[in-house]
């Protein structure tokens, strides 16, 4: 009697062993099917935005970001020349992060950051579409909490400028003043701010304050004064300017172009502000230009 006592929990240990490897094994297996199927099915919704957005190959021609559906998404505001390096050490130094990547950790986590108006320094922005790809990079100012922040995407257009091998790149600055339900698919998004003028002037002058912006100007985009709606049914208004940007051609640190966390962010800030004495003069004196007039506006 004895024997068949301890034979019975042997076996009932080896099953449950059975089922807990089971549960081990087959769990994950689940959920990497889960997360492939949603990513085909996501690959698929986008698809119409890649397609429209390989149209207009042009930097002159591309005049608005295109989103999922392939809608005309945020205006085209913002041209900078530089690597992708100097981009991040200045928007660093400014103070601003890098945006995390769509996942569904970070897809809860702004989710659940909305619901309760908690912060999110690096939540994820989402995708628009140029040369038939998401953004190459995008940056962020965070705000009291997620549903409020300055931000910017960019892409680089292949191309360069002829007195300069370092590429151009183009994107959009807007700024989130709210979560809410999109106009045109009833998902939840961040509406954006209807004045693009203003957010385009406060990243050129933050940017401006850091030292490596050395030369600034202004190209048309639309050209004209324009009131229109992006993709998610949120209305803006602009001048039809892009603001173009020389940034300062100068060595940044490798981490200037991976700044994920605030942590990261004051690392590079500190790091490029060691570097900022070796700045050009035209970046500096430009600096001291945009300091004084951020402290004494007209």
């Amino acid at each position: 009697m004895k024997d068949r006592k301890t034979a019975s929990k042997q076996t009932g240990k080896i099953v449950q062993l059975l089922i807990g490897s089971a549960i081990v094994i087959v769990f994950p297996l689940v959920a990497l099917v889960r997360v492939l199927v949603v990513m085909r099915k996501v690959r698929e919704a986008t698809r119409a935005g890649r397609e429209v957005s390989t149209v207009a190959l042009s930097i002159e021609t591309n005049l608005t970001t295109f989103n999922h559906a392939g809608k005309a998404g945020d205006p085209i505001n913002i041209q900078f020349q530089g690597t992708d390096g100097q981009i991040g050490a200045a928007f660093a130094l400014a103070g601003w992060v890098r945006a995390d990547e769509i996942d569904f950790i970070t897809s809860v986590r702004i989710s659940a950051d909305s619901l309760f108006g908690r912060a999110y320094s690096t939540a994820p922005v989402s995708n628009l579409y140029l040369y038939g790809r998401k953004e190459d990079l995008a940056f962020e100012r965070p705000g009291k909490n997620v549903r409020q922040r300055d931000h910017i995407r960019l892409w680089n257009t292949g191309t360069n400028e002829s007195t300069d091998s370092r590429p151009v790149w183009i994107g959009s600055a807007t700024r989130d003043v709210k979560v809410e339900l999109s106009k045109t698919d009833h998902l939840p998004t961040h509406g954006i701010g209807p004045d693009l003028d203003a957010e385009r002037a406060l990243v050129v002058s933050e940017l401006a304050q850091t030292g490596y912006v050395v030369k600034d100007t202004t190209r048309p985009g639309f050209g004209k004064e324009t009131h229109s709606f992006n993709g998610g049914g949120d209305p803006y208004f602009t001048d039809g300017q892009v603001a173009v940007l020389t940034l300062a051609n100068v060595w940044t640190p490798l981490l200037a172009k991976h700044v994920h966390s605030p942590l990261l962010a004051r690392i590079v800030k500190r790091m490029a502000g060691i570097l900022r004495k070796r700045l050009p003069r035209a970046g500096q004196e430009r600096a001291a230009r945009e300091r004084e007039q951020v402290r004494n506006p007209a």
